[in-house]
């Protein structure tokens, strides 16, 4: 299982940063980027179809992505002609498998580790409030979901790994399909600060660069059973990707 060095990652840091950076103060049509459009957008379609019904859907649509506030994202679907991004999409469907086991509402303190663009904060700010936000990315990506943030006058910190804020309330960790990107030693820098977290919740694939992620996060939940309860299950209905699941 044992894979060090570089990743895809090294090259596309810049790769997206120099894209973001290229265009002017309307960044809108950033997600018709190359490197963007790769990074940020994905499957729809079984999603959609699993939160179809799902009341939150109201509150969380992403009609300004029509109106230049945030990005153009390309892969949308629509009902009641309102617009929703594959982020937005995949954010409900997420936590609706959060509050299967921990209240939401409780939730004081977020880090998400590999934000993206930044869309799950955004969903979360828009269901739940008084919450803060910890964003936990590579150098050159923060200036991404800082600018789509700010839109929406979401204040939060950002950070790499190497100064990573502890929680300072109940607290929330978040790693969906990006932990599993990471290099060991990356893995082995996040174990570090996971114990200090009362809830994680990780989203990955089978494997990645030769890694092989089962292995890999079943290993890490026994590491997290002695600080948590963890549950590990497979979405075999919309996302076909495996969620580690662990609370105090």
């Amino acid at each position: 299982m044992e894979k060090t060095g570089f990743t895809m990652w090294d090259k596309l840091e810049n790769q997206v940063a120099d894209e973001f950076e290229s265009l002017d103060s309307d960044k809108s049509q950033f997600m018709k980027k190359q490197f963007a459009r790769r990074v940020y957008t994905g499957e729809i379609n079984f999603v959609w179809k699993e939160v179809l019904e799902d009341p939150w859907l109201e509150e969380v649509y992403d009609e300004d992505t029509r109106q230049g506030r945030g990005f153009y994202d390309q892969t949308t679907k629509m009902m009641k002609n309102r617009h929703y991004t594959q982020t937005t999409l995949r954010s409900v469907l997420d936590l609706r498998e959060m509050e299967k086991y921990f209240d939401l509402n409780k939730i004081k303190w977020i880090t998400d580790f590999g934000p993206g663009y930044g869309g799950f904060i955004r969903v979360w700010h828009k269901l739940f409030t008084n919450t803060c936000y910890q964003l936990v990315d590579l150098p050159r990506l923060h200036q991404v979901s800082q600018h789509y943030l700010n839109k929406y006058d979401i204040s939060a910190e950002w950070n790499t790994l190497e100064n990573h804020q502890s929680p300072k309330d109940l607290s929330l960790f978040v790693a969906t399909h990006s932990l599993n990107e990471c290099t060991i030693e990356t893995r082995n820098e996040v174990e570090k600060i996971l114990p200090e977290y009362d809830h994680i919740y990780i989203v990955y694939n089978d494997s990645f660069d030769g890694i092989n992620n089962l292995e890999y996060f079943e290993e890490l939940g026994k590491k997290l059973n002695e600080t948590h309860v963890v549950h590990i299950s497979f979405d075999k209905k919309s996302t076909h990707k495996w969620r580690l699941i662990a609370v105090k």
